[in-house]
């Protein structure tokens, strides 16, 4: 502002340095803006191709990083958005002042530069809105994110819940459990301290029991031992039998050869002929009279 007179005049100088520091903060301000778009799209990615195998603590960090992000491109939305009018207003309450106080040439000057001024303003204004209708689109889809992932988290959140519950059902199960342990394992050394007579007696009787069947077989196995001895013997004397009868059964059969050659030698004789062929016939009724093989196995039996 300049003090010409008394009165107050609008520098344009002055004015349009002023004008001229909005856009850079803005800049400024929307350069930090997209960098966390731009780290909020990396976090989005990364959680998009998270594996199932990812611990839970990282989504949540990432799920957490996303929403402060969007809190503060919101919060700088914001307050870096001003009125749409704002910029007009302060133009026009520019050119009031400068208007009825400038010389003839100055004011043509004056008139240049304020267009200037206020083409360059309705740019970055038509910037301004262009960027803000963009980032406004980008912070509802920002918006439906966090909400997909508020709901998601709601989801999970449930469902460790859901695990605590059972996680505590568990453990109430799990000292019922050891409380029923206990008290059997109390129960069992009464029962084994207080029966301990009553068993020692059971095994003593068990005992005597023991011996006696011991005895018994030891006793069984000697007869059996003395059987076996006794058949094994019967056995070998069998056999001798058996021997001698084929010996006798061979010599029987030789003789009975001889009586029949003798039969015949006899017959061609007419002495003393019925008196030989009565004595052949008894000595062959003698000795083809039949013999009982198992009458003398019996016999041998008995006798051993």
């Amino acid at each position: 502002m300049i003090n010409r007179g008394g009165r107050v005049f609008s520098s344009p100088e002055i004015a349009t340095s002023s004008h001229s520091e909005v856009p850079t903060n803005l800049d400024i301000t929307f350069e930090g803006i997209a960098a966390n778009v731009k780290l909020l799209l990396k976090l989005i990615h990364e959680q998009s191709h998270a594996s199932i195998d990812d611990l839970d603590e990282r989504r949540m960090q990432r799920v957490a990083g996303m929403i402060t992000i969007l809190d503060d491109v919101r919060t700088r939305i914001q307050k870096y958005s001003p009125p749409v009018g704002k910029s007009l207003k302060e133009f026009r309450r520019c050119n009031t002042d400068l208007r009825p106080h400038r010389a003839p040439r100055d004011k043509k000057s004056a008139d240049v530069v304020v267009i200037d001024e206020k083409e360059k303003l309705r740019r970055e204004l038509h910037s301004s809105s262009s960027a803000r209708k963009s980032l406004e689109a980008l912070c509802s889809s920002l918006g439906k994110e966090k909400e997909i992932m508020a709901s998601e988290l709601r989801k999970k959140v449930q469902e460790l819940n859901g695990m605590e519950e059972l996680i505590n059902n568990l453990k109430a199960q799990n000292e019922t459990l050891l409380d029923k342990v206990r008290d059997c394992a109390a129960d069992h050394r009464d029962n084994k301290y207080g029966g301990e007579t009553h068993q020692e007696g059971i095994y003593a009787s068990l005992q005597e029991r023991n011996k006696a069947l011991s005895e018994q077989l030891s006793k069984s196995l000697d007869g059996y031992r003395s059987l076996k001895r006794k058949y094994k013997d019967a056995k070998e004397e069998n056999i001798g039998i058996r021997t001698t009868m084929e010996e006798m059964e061979v010599e029987v059969a030789a003789g009975l050869e001889l009586i029949h050659g003798l039969k015949q030698q006899l017959a061609t004789k007419e002495v003393q002929k019925s008196d030989i062929e009565k004595e052949i016939s008894e000595l062959e009724y003698i000795v083809v009279m039949p013999i009982d093989f198992n009458q003398i196995i019996d016999r041998t039996f008995n006798s051993s």
